[in-house]
């Protein structure tokens, strides 16, 4: 199990704890400048990250990020959930309601009313109004059923599934976004900072029931899969897969499924 799920798990995944979506809605307002849930991890995090990579050459780089990701696993990080588990966290976590994407609005720039992919969850959204600049364009309160759907549909467009905290280990929102657009994906991928982590498995192909297709390739995000032109089949590089379960929705044949990461002991302790 990943640290947060020993740490805040209660003997189970972490996001799928109900402590974690149930964090205390009012305290002393002397209390706030301590940090809590008044403040906007979102923007704490991204002036930290413009700052150190602002000042720093590549012999600091190793220091600079492990600062950072000591930070934000404190703060406001976010770990791969795949579908499944998703529609078990929307059964666990209220209320709930859909909201802007504030990643897409600072990289492509959409319009409100094109830009509704998140999710806030939690007794943090009875306060909404206390964020506008996180919350633009409003949210709109829905049901766990309409929750799921929602995210159903997301999942067909190949977005990535992600729980993030606010003020670990209360989890706030659900993102799902893709890595041109997504801030958290850019960093993992691109500088390997772990403002978002692994998720709790990994996807394996079964060779009897794949075709060679190729649809499973483009929704992946992490550049885990790719074509065996000597086999004609899908091949997955579990190092790199981050069990987002893209490739299992989108498989027509169903050859791909999801097994624990902790079943690999190679891949159990990286996150």
């Amino acid at each position: 199990m990943c640290d947060w799920c020993v740490q805040h798990g209660d003997g189970k995944i972490w996001y799928l704890n109900a402590k974690n979506y149930a964090r205390k809605m009012y305290k002393e307002r002397k209390a706030e400048a301590k940090g809590g849930a008044d403040v906007d991890f979102q923007r704490i995090v991204l002036e930290q990250l413009r700052d150190a990579t602002s000042k720093i050459n590549t012999e600091q780089w190793p220091s600079v990020k492990k600062n950072i990701e000591s930070f934000v696993h404190r703060t406001h990080f976010g770990q791969v959930v795949p579908l499944q588990d998703m529609e078990k966290v929307l059964d666990i976590a209220w209320p709930i309601a859909t909201m802007t994407c504030a990643c897409r609005r600072q990289t492509r720039g959409l319009p409100d009313d094109d830009n509704v992919y998140c999710l806030g969850i939690g007794v943090g959204m009875y306060k909404w109004e206390r964020w506008p600049d996180t919350y633009r364009g409003g949210v709109d309160f829905i049901s766990p059923k309409e929750a799921k759907k929602f995210i159903e549909n997301l999942n067909k467009k190949g977005v990535v599934h992600t729980a993030w905290t606010f003020g670990t280990p209360y989890i706030g929102g659900i993102c799902n976004c893709e890595y041109d657009t997504c801030i958290g994906l850019r960093g993992r991928i691109d500088y390997d900072v772990k403002v978002l982590v692994k998720g709790h498995y990994v996807a394996l192909v079964d060779t009897s029931k794949c075709n060679g297709c190729r649809a499973c390739i483009s929704r992946c995000q992490f550049g885990a899969l790719k074509y065996s032109p000597t086999f004609e089949k899908a091949e997955i590089n579990l190092q790199k897969c981050f069990g987002c379960g893209l490739c299992e929705t989108g498989c027509p044949r169903h050859a791909i499924h999801l097994e624990p990461r902790s079943k690999f002991p190679v891949l159990a302790n990286s996150w």
